[in-house]
């Protein structure tokens, strides 16, 4: 049995299920930097952890904890059709499927707290 590997950090702007760890998305290798928010491959929002996520890559076990729709995508499965509604951003007006702020306005927002903080 694996222990439980923490949750993503907090943020009011995150829309990820704060009781589970979830997976980003990299680019060329490349990790988003810590602390920032981010899309995720459960197609939520959430805070890039300190630690980095590690498994082993010869049995393909994932941490208990772990997102199950991140580990879905991860493991090749589709998570199904996003059928959230969509809504107007309060701040710019674009389309989004996270409520009252879309993402780039949610990514400004945490930035904006973080640096206050």
């Amino acid at each position: 049995m694996t222990d439980r590997i923490a949750p993503n950090p907090p943020s009011p702007y995150a829309t990820a299920d704060p009781e589970y760890r979830h997976m980003v998305y990299e680019f060329l290798g490349i990790s988003p930097a810590d602390g920032c928010l981010t899309p995720t491959l459960c197609d939520e929002l959430a805070v890039v952890p300190d630690e980095p996520l590690r498994y082993s890559d010869e049995t393909r076990v994932l941490p208990d904890g772990m997102c199950p729709r991140c580990a879905a995508v991860a493991r090749g499965n589709g998570i199904g059709p996003d059928t959230r509604p969509r809504t107007e951003c309060t701040q710019c007006g674009h389309t989004t499927p996270y409520g009252q702020l879309c993402a780039l306005c949610r990514q400004d927002a945490h930035d904006a707290a973080r640096t206050t903080t």
